[in-house]
């Protein structure tokens, strides 16, 4: 990909960010919080030894981290990121002592997945790291 289309892509990521965040009704936006460095830290669903930070930092590009507390009272960590021509946005439903945390919505390319489909996707991560840390 050219810089242009990075640049692009960069800005779609954003776009998409600012209005999922808005569909959620957001109050003040962060981009350094406790709440992020606890879901960077958490292992990633189906695993033991991977977390999440590490997996999407390894696999997707251009990526960009927010906190932000939904009008409901949610903590949310919001990941955006990109791999290949993929746009894709994850939300994290954290507890407000961040002792847990529940997967929420996860956008790819303006398409909010079902249930099934996130799961199948977060899978999908889980292997993907596996298998480069194994060969």
């Amino acid at each position: 990909m050219t810089l242009g289309q990075h640049i692009r892509v960069l800005a779609c990521v954003v776009v998409m960010g600012c209005i999922v965040g808005y569909v959620l009704n957001a109050s003040e936006i962060e981009t350094d919080s406790p709440y992020i460095d606890y879901i960077k830290a958490a292992q990633l669903p189906f695993t033991e030894e991977q977390y999440i930070g590490d997996v999407f930092h390894g696999y997707f590009e251009l990526t960009h981290w927010e906190y932000f507390t939904a009008r409901q009272g949610q903590h949310v960590v919001q990941f955006t990121g990109t791999h290949g021509e993929q746009q894709l946005v994850f939300q994290f439903i954290v507890a407000k002592d961040r002792s847990s945390f529940e997967l929420g919505a996860i956008k790819q390319n303006d398409i909010v997945l079902t249930s099934e489909a996130k799961w199948a996707y977060m899978k999908q991560l889980a292997a993907i790291q596996k298998e480069s840390k194994a060969g």
